[in-house]
């Protein structure tokens, strides 16, 4: 058994397959959605399991580097608590050192939304709620968005306007796999440590 030290590509790309297995096995569980009729780049975002049960699956489209970004989150139950971690996780990347911070930054992340919007979904408008000028990246600010159903939709959008989102159903989850095994692969190469 290893204990430290780099994977070798053969392993890295085991572990990938690994995950985008365990991705194809669970999609199913929660209907995904995504940009209507993109052609750009896209990747597998966030997804999370509680035990085998998937809580929230993410699917990303564009390239934060060369212009607009969204990441489409579908949530097993009401996406406010998610939203919430991801805004406390932007003004707090460490935990704090004493409780009241702690507690400080989780009124203001769970403050309600200042606007509302109307976002396309399978050809109907719904009504998000939305918080502008957040940070969705590490280096890029841009919005949020959550439609508060069950399931639910949370969007983490950069450099697009809401009447640029029109989000359908995704039925197709390999593009997606695609693109992250080659962008992951690519970052492995690309490491001079290697």
């Amino acid at each position: 058994m290893r204990y430290g030290g780099r994977l070798n590509r053969i392993e890295f790309t085991a572990l990938i397959d690994q995950q985008a297995n365990r991705i194809r096995a669970s999609a199913a569980a929660l209907p995904l959605y995504g940009i209507a009729g993109w052609t750009g780049p896209c990747r597998i975002g966030s997804w999370a399991w509680d035990d085998d049960r998937l809580v929230h699956a993410g699917l990303t489209f564009g390239d934060p580097a060369s212009g607009g970004w969204v990441e489409v989150v579908t949530t097993a139950g009401p996406p406010l608590p998610l939203l919430i971690d991801i805004r406390v996780a932007a003004v707090m990347p460490q935990p704090p050192e004493d409780r009241k911070t702690y507690e400080r930054n989780l009124r203001a992340a769970s403050t309600p939304a200042p606007h509302r919007v109307g976002i396309t979904v399978d050809g109907i408008p719904k009504p998000f709620q939305r918080w502008p000028d957040q940070q969705v990246l590490p280096s890029r600010k841009g919005w949020l968005a959550v439609l508060d159903e069950v399931p639910g939709l949370l969007l983490r959008v950069s450099d697009l306007a809401p009447a640029e989102i029109r989000l359908a159903r995704i039925g197709d989850l390999e593009p997606h796999l695609v693109g992250t095994r080659a962008q992951l692969l690519a970052g492995y190469d690309a490491d001079p440590s290697a």
